[in-house]
């Protein structure tokens, strides 16, 4: 009886993900909180979720024609429409051509600015995951997106290395400014946005869950301090 309820309780968190809520034009778009790779289709589709359907299978045949001989979903029933784009059985001895080794170390170019914005934002993330850790979440829908471990493992990295490579590395303010990331100013940027985030949902949630946010924050920055980069 335990497995049927957690099985019904999974179909219903995945149908509600995709139910449309008032005012929701099918022809163009996307269930609040709709997460694409969660698409379960023998449901109903709207058209705009049918367009993600084709770019999922584009997105498999590229893998493919990597020569990539495995590709990753994130409901069954995508499984049939990846399986689809590699060639039967495998390609597993497949190989390209190489007329020049790469190099494995290229430079960086055009990946956009260091700033402070940036900062910010992984301060938030990783407060709000751990928030949900301690909640019970293994993983949180956060503006939009599904933050898991390895979100917050890549935001406390990050900032670690803004923090051991201050004086070399320039992050920069909205003004263009420089900003020296020393612990001390991480530290008030944790205060700061624990502050924003406590403004954001005292008046939706009850006060247990404003401590343990208080409580995420508290962690978070101490496992950066603390050099905690592997998966916990």
């Amino acid at each position: 009886m335990a497995l049927l309820a957690t099985q019904e309780n999974i179909l219903n968190s995945t149908r509600s993900l995709n139910t449309p809520g008032a005012g929701f034009d099918q022809h163009a778009d996307i269930p609040v909180a709709f997460l694409d790779f969660l698409l379960p289709l023998h449901e109903k589709l709207t058209p705009r979720q049918q367009q993600l359907l084709k770019v999922l299978a584009d997105d498999k045949l590229n893998e493919a024609t990597c020569l990539m001989d495995g590709a990753w979903t994130g409901h069954p029933d995508q499984n049939d429409i990846a399986v689809r784009q590699f060639p039967y059985p495998n390609q597993i001895n497949a190989r390209k051509p190489v007329t020049e080794r790469p190099s494995l170390r290229p430079l960086p170019d055009a990946t956009g600015k260091i700033t402070l914005d940036g900062t910010r934002a992984a301060i938030r993330t990783v407060i709000r995951y751990r928030n949900g850790v301690l909640n019970g979440k293994g993983a949180s829908l956060l503006d939009g997106y599904m933050e898991d471990l390895a979100t917050d493992r890549i935001y406390r990295l990050m900032i670690a290395q803004r923090i051991r490579h201050c004086d070399v590395v320039k992050v920069t303010d909205r003004q263009g400014e420089p900003v020296k990331h020393t612990p001390e100013f991480i530290s008030q940027l944790f205060d700061e946005e624990l502050d924003h985030l406590i403004r954001d949902l005292s008046s939706q949630t009850g006060q247990s869950n404003l401590e343990s946010l208080v409580e995420a924050r508290w962690l978070s920055e101490l496992m950066i301090c603390n050099g905690e980069f592997d998966p916990i």
